[in-house]
């Protein structure tokens, strides 16, 4: 069996579902190079995933969506419509947050849960608006527990205006939202400092951050110069604009505020599954807000006493909601069985042949092809303190680059994190890059580390490490880990191994394969960034080819 889950909106795309198994998840983004992005999921749907696999609409069995249920009416803009060719009442529509819940705990290895979903807004059953959820699942099934109108607060919403009118970046299409610079500077502010003024702004005077100012466009990007003046944010915006030490102290108390809140929620979700007799150590999260994963590398610890295990997955935000509404469908309305112990790939974008990768190639001058390029050539290369993109099998779903999509380099550098920030990302100095590690190696680099496939969480490194690699090491000691074991990407892990072998580090440094754009999707994205850029080499190892620009040769 067959079941499609579509979505127009921003962050759409589409997911299948074949028997069960996750086949295939595509993001528009990836698509129209714009952050974001919202269209045509059908469209994609048929020129990619049924172009591809020789089949028709016919062949699809069950079709689902996330609320609204108006969402493929449109998209990302208003020339098409998706029920001219799917008749509406034969589209499986369920709620936001409910699609969210079933993917994280669909695709956990957890038989029982209580998920938290964390967004900004979603829409719910009777035209309800919610922010925040709280669900129970057992084995096939789940059920709502709790839930937050958005009207009351919103984590997400009160990012996206800090975000905004505080501290003038973008928060959303085309650019996305740049909700992680923020984090980024709370590693060197002073959280008690604004605590409280953004403790009421999040709770009690909530409904004047979510005030909307006459002129406000949303959904695009604004230059902060033309952007209208919040007149509730617009206190914090002239502290933010005093001193770069100020600007980070309120980021501080931002991401410790968010913290708080977000303990208050797991515990509060913990206590009405208790209120109910059910008994339950384990928690999935999901929803854009959960994608702070500062916060969700500190929820074990805090809750040790009374959880085992927290897991969320590839995709939080609304990009997963197809795949949610697919996996509720299968597991809670259809009753198939899980399969546990399993391990939801994120590599579920397409996949390039060697003449697709030659073709791209031929198309620019100025390139050197070298052919047999191994593992062990590329690992010196690193070693030679080169940035090294690479491209290989099906893109990564999610927000982050896996191995598949990456640019790596030797995290034993002192300077990398600037070469890297100066030459490829065009970012600020503050942004952290994140390390691949061998997962066996993890306990031993971070504390109270475990399995994190899809970078989801933050660890402290431990006090002997600190310092041994300073390319990944954020100014607070900590690290967005990628673990990696050689079953999930067998390609990526032997590099990763072979590094370790030479240097004695069990660990790359790791970021997206992009400049300000979306994560390359294709060989042409991959080389246009390589030659937009100042990366040294672009990798391709399951053909064995690497290639350079003439003037590094």
């Amino acid at each position: 069996m067959k079941i499609v889950g579509l979505y127009n909106w921003h962050d759409g795309g589409y997911a299948v579902l074949s028997d069960g198994q996750l086949v295939e998840h595509v993001e528009i983004e990836r698509y129209t190079r714009l952050k974001e992005s919202g269209g045509d999921s059908l469209a994609y749907f048929r020129d990619i995933y049924l172009k591809n696999n020789g089949l028709s609409m016919d062949d699809i069995d069950v079709w689902t969506s996330p609320f609204p249920d108006h969402n493929l009416a449109g998209g990302g803009s208003d020339t098409f419509d998706t029920h001219q060719f799917i008749d509406k009442a034969a589209i499986n529509f369920y709620p936001h947050h409910l699609c969210h819940a079933s993917h994280a705990f669909y695709s956990s290895n957890f038989r029982n849960a209580v998920i938290v979903t964390l967004d900004s807004a979603g829409m719910d059953t009777c035209n309800r608006s919610v922010s925040t959820a709280a669900y129970y699942g057992t084995d096939r099934k789940i059920i709502k527990i709790a839930d937050q109108e958005n009207d009351a607060m919103s984590l997400g919403n009160l990012w996206g205006r800090f975000t905004r009118f505080v501290f003038k970046l973008s928060a959303g299409y085309p650019r996305g939202h740049q909700a992680g610079s923020v984090m980024a500077m709370a590693a060197l502010g002073d959280p008690k400092k604004y605590f409280n003024e953004v403790f009421r702004a999040a709770t009690t005077e909530f409904p004047y951050v979510k005030f909307t100012p006459a002129g406000y466009k949303r959904g695009v990007y604004v230059p902060p110069e033309d952007d209208v003046t919040h007149p509730y944010l617009q206190k914090f915006r002239e502290i933010a604009e005093s001193s770069e030490q100020e600007k980070f102290d309120i980021a501080a108390a931002l991401q410790s505020v968010t913290e708080n809140i977000v303990c208050q929620v797991v515990d509060q979700a913990l206590k009405n599954a208790e209120e109910r007799g059910i008994s339950c150590r384990n928690v999935c999260f999901a929803g854009g807000v959960s994608l702070n994963s500062v916060a969700m590398g500190k929820i074990l610890s805090v809750f040790g006493d009374r959880i085992d295990g927290i897991f969320m997955p590839p995709v939080p935000y609304d990009a997963g909601l197809s795949i949610g509404a697919c996996q509720y469908h299968w597991h809670h309305i259809l009753e198939q069985s899980r399969v546990y112990g399993g391990f939801v790939s994120p590599y579920l974008g397409e996949e390039y042949t060697k003449q697709a990768v030659l073709d791209a190639i031929a198309k620019r001058d100025g390139l050197v092809i070298k052919e047999a390029h191994t593992v062990e050539a590329c690992v010196a290369d690193l070693c030679d303190n080169k940035i090294v993109s690479i491209f290989q099998g099906r893109s990564e779903s999610g927000r982050r680059a896996l191995g598949n999509r990456s640019i790596v380099a030797d995290p034993r550098s002192p300077e990398m994190k600037k070469m890297i920030n100066d030459k490829v990302k065009h970012r600020q100095w503050y942004r952290p890059f994140a390390p691949s590690v061998l997962e066996e190696h993890c306990a031993d680099w971070f504390e109270g580390s475990f399995p994190s496939p899809y970078m989801s969480f933050v660890f402290k490194f431990k006090t002997d490490k600190l310092g041994a690699v300073p390319a990944v090491e954020h100014f607070d000691g900590t690290a967005r880990v990628q673990s990696v074991n050689r079953d999930q990407n067998k390609v990526y892990y032997d590099l990763i191994s072979h590094f370790y072998q030479q240097t004695g580090v069990p660990m790359l440094l790791n970021t997206s394969f992009n400049d300000r754009e979306p994560i390359c999707e294709t060989p042409d994205d991959a080389i246009c960034c390589f030659m937009g850029t100042d990366i040294d080499f672009l990798y391709f190892p399951e053909y064995k080819i690497r290639i350079s620009k003439e003037e590094n040769v």
